[in-house]
């Protein structure tokens, strides 16, 4: 499923975060791991001079990000990966995109934070725009600090999968299956019953209001039916799983239930409910990738896992 992983780096140690998890995947599904940089010209040159000088920047970067790249091939070689170094050239996300496009890759992974750790990818910036524009998954990691080449394998157990009942949120599914059998993890399904609610009593504005316990009892007897329905069916393809219905926030308690599971990746959609609701950018995927400390698979709801 996962026959190329492409790891965009920055040449920064916070950007190798998402190597451990690489490493996870990679060695079970045999993967092959491209490590990508782009180099992006600072200023538009004019004149023969500003030319000459912006293509022996450019020279010189290609060569600097080479050399970062082979370093951190050799390290991989070294643990029995198999490794490609490639440099493209323009912005960051576009590059990243088109490369992953143009090689069929089947899944980018990469840090939220890059250079020094004062630069955050997220919101305008490369993770946010490959998740806008990328056709493949993606896998999104938030570093705690510096990640050396050499880390271990991301201890992987189990894959959290927060569901909202439409088909768009289950577009997921095949690829935790797979992802399951492969990597032998307990697939967890969960769906966030929201406690309150937000309701327009006056032209004021909005005001927010508490779900009454009747209510929300009926709620969880129909999300634990949904969920126990999804959860056989991947019983009968010999998946692994339980599921859980949680109360609060969907965001919140999505990263506290996956700190509370150690060694677990979240895995959801960027769509939810009826597929016209963007999760990604200030909605629940988004916040989750900016809050939790597990990796986030992120998933577009048109994508086919082979």
């Amino acid at each position: 499923m996962f026959e190329k992983i492409l790891v965009p780096l920055d040449g920064s140690a916070i950007a190798q975060g998402a190597l451990p998890c690489v490493k996870t995947l990679a060695r079970r599904f045999g993967s092959t791991i491209v490590l990508f940089h782009a180099a992006e010209a600072p200023v538009e040159p004019r004149g023969r001079r500003q030319k000459e000088y912006a293509q022996e920047t450019m020279d010189h970067i290609r060569s600097l990000a080479k050399e970062y790249l082979s370093g951190v091939a050799k390290v991989l070689r070294r643990q029995r990966f198999k490794v490609e170094v490639k440099v493209g050239l323009g912005g960051v996300a576009r590059s990243i995109t088109d490369f992953a496009e143009a090689e069929k890759v089947d899944l980018i992974a990469m840090s939220t934070h890059g250079r020094a750790g004062l630069a955050r990818w997220v919101l305008g910036s490369a993770p946010d725009r490959v998740l806008r524009h990328a056709q493949q998954p993606v896998l999104l990691v938030r570093p705690t600090g510096e990640t050396p080449v050499d880390a271990k394998p991301y201890p992987l157990k189990k894959v959290i999968v927060p569901l909202d009942g439409s088909r768009a949120a289950q577009a997921v599914l095949p690829y935790v299956q797979e992802m399951s059998k492969t990597l032998k993890l307990e697939v967890v399904l969960v769906q966030v019953i929201s406690a309150e609610t937000t309701v327009q009593f006056t032209p004021m504005g909005p005001d927010t209001w508490a779900v009454p316990t009747d209510v929300l009892q009926r709620i969880d007897v129909v999300a634990s039916g949904y969920l126990a329905g999804v959860g056989k069916d991947l019983k009968r393809e010999g998946v692994p799983v339980r599921w859980d219905v949680l109360r609060g926030t969907p965001a919140h308690r999505i990263v506290e239930f996956a700190r509370e599971t150690p060694g677990s990746m979240v895995a959801m959609t960027t769509h939810g409910r009826s597929g016209l609701r963007r999760w990604v950018l200030g909605s629940v995927a988004d916040q989750v990738v900016r809050a939790s400390g597990e990796p986030v698979l992120v998933i577009r709801p048109g994508a086919v896992a082979d």
